[in-house]
């Protein structure tokens, strides 16, 4: 009698990013952007399949008045339907989600099945994990949102080294000027 050779994998660890969100004008866009995420050490972007995971995205509002969050929305995938919601749009204004100019916060939710799941490069990953993150507060204006200009930076003291050169050659240049001129 034989046995068959079964294989094991090592445990994949599911992270997830909720990413990180500019203030945007009302009417705008909002690309959530779950490639920040990973399993196994892999962006869950580049797995070659991500019918082994389920995402779920939330959208809250932060109610300043009250100091709370708001549930508005929760949008949730599995097996095929997540590779196409990794980057998902969210449109602002109107009859959308985020109606209202105000602070709101997004949060994701991501769950890789106990299943055996293919790693980029021919590897394979056990998974069965899950990881909750959320983006920091981000805000929505009524108005166009103007980029702010960064200050002026201060030169560091070792990019005064990068002159000493060039003014060595100018003083050389001068001084043979003189000598030139007294001879």
């Amino acid at each position: 009698m034989s046995v068959g050779a079964s294989a094991t994998y090592p445990n994949g660890q599911t992270i997830a990013d909720a990413g990180t969100y500019s203030p945007v004008s009302l009417g705008s866009n909002i690309i959530l952007d779950a490639c920040g995420s990973s399993f196994a050490g892999y962006s869950i972007c580049d797995l070659p399949s991500t019918n082994k995971f389920g995402i779920e995205w939330f959208i809250l509002r932060r109610n300043t008045q009250y100091n709370y969050d708001e549930w508005l929305a929760q949008y949730t995938y599995h097996q095929g339907q997540v590779a196409p919601n990794l980057q998902k749009t969210i449109a602002t204004g109107g009859s959308n989600v985020i109606n209202t100019a105000g602070t709101y916060f997004i949060g994701l939710h991501v769950i890789s099945y106990g299943d055996t799941i293919a790693l980029p490069g021919g590897g394979y990953a056990q998974g069965g994990s899950s990881d909750w993150s959320w983006s920091g507060y981000f805000t929505v204006a009524e108005g166009p949102i103007t980029p702010t200009v960064p200050p002026s930076s201060v030169p560091e003291p070792l990019s005064a080294l990068l002159l000493l050169p060039g003014l060595a050659l100018i003083a050389r240049r001068e001084r043979r000027k003189r000598h030139a001129a007294i001879a």
